[in-house]
Formats: structure tokens, C-alpha cells, sequence
């Protein structure tokens, strides 16, 4: 009679607990992608806008190309314009910095201090704007992690602007 259905109604709430986990579970794994999920809209807005940027440059209609050499054949490539004063740079032929080093670009300037114009990340184009028309050269050092203010090294690779329109 009543006893055993008292039994079967105290087993219920032992698989409440267990179903509210798994579904607490369940929310969190969905967060964690939607974090993952959001990661890469970021990253991929973040491309979007390099590419429009790189666009930018590629269609001026001054756009010119240079590129640089080491002496162990690293090679440093840039796509410049002056009237969007604006430059994609490229670096060919390295290996990754040591850890905890960053490879830094530098727009050098008559007169003036070596101007930060972003870090390489791996492979990756730079995309720099706001170049001083009167600007000689762009030059890559190898400095610590997160840049630094000015150059503490000796530039790897530099190139000379003239070629592309500016420092004339």
C-alpha cells in the first residue's frame, strides 16, 4: 500500500540534485565556448580591420613598394603611401624572438627620436599610419616584451623610405 509509494516519491529529489549538475554543468561548458566563440569574433574583427587598413594603403594611388635585406637574408618588405601617410610593413626570413623578446618597428626621423609604430606578431603584416612625410627609415629591433619606449638594441633590418615617397 502507502510505504512503497512513500519510497518511490524519496527517490525523486536523489535525481533532482543530480540533473540541476548537470545542467549547472552544462551552462558552464556553454560559457566557456561562447567566451571561445566571442575570442574570435574579436580576433576575426581584429583581421577585418587589418585587411580594410592594408586595403587602404594597396589603393592610394601613390602606393609604392620597397623592401630590405640583412646580411643573413632576413628580409624586411613595405607597401607605402605618402597621402594616406600610411605603410604595410612585412618581415621574411626570421625565426621567432627569444622568449620574452618582441621584434618592435621604428619610424626614424631627422632631428627627432626613433617613433614605436607597433610590434610584430609572428607573421603578421603591420599595418603603421600616421608617417612623418619627412621620415628616413623604418628600422626593426629585437627589444622586450611589450615593446619598449625607445630603441635598446641595434636595428636587424632597416629600410631606407625614399624609395617609397617619403623623406623628400
Amino acid at each position: 500500500g502507502p510505504p512503497p509509494r512513500d519510497r518511490g516519491r524519496r527517490r525523486v529529489p536523489l535525481f533532482v540534485p543530480f540533473a540541476t549538475a548537470t545542467a549547472a554543468a552544462a551552462l558552464v561548458v556553454a560559457s566557456l565556448f561562447a567566451v571561445q566563440a566571442n575570442r574570435t569574433q574579436d580576433e576575426l574583427a581584429a583581421e577585418r580591420d587589418r585587411s580594410r587598413e592594408i586595403a587602404h594603403v594597396l589603393s592610394a594611388p601613390d602606393a609604392r613598394v620597397g623592401s630590405g635585406r640583412d646580411a643573413d637574408g632576413g628580409t624586411i618588405g613595405v607597401i607605402a603611401s605618402a597621402s594616406t601617410a600610411s605603410a604595410v610593413v612585412t618581415l621574411g626570413g626570421y625565426d621567432d624572438p627569444p622568449n620574452g623578446r618582441v621584434r618592435q618597428l621604428w619610424l626614424m626621423r631627422p632631428g627627432a627620436p626613433p617613433r614605436s609604430l607597433g610590434l610584430f606578431e609572428g607573421d603578421t603584416p603591420l599595418v603603421a599610419s600616421d608617417l612623418e612625410t619627412s621620415a628616413t627609415s623604418l628600422a626593426v629591433t629585437v627589444e622586450p616584451d611589450g615593446g619598449s619606449p625607445q630603441p635598446t638594441a641595434q636595428p636587424i633590418v632597416q629600410l631606407a623610405l625614399k624609395t617609397v615617397g617619403f623623406g623628400e
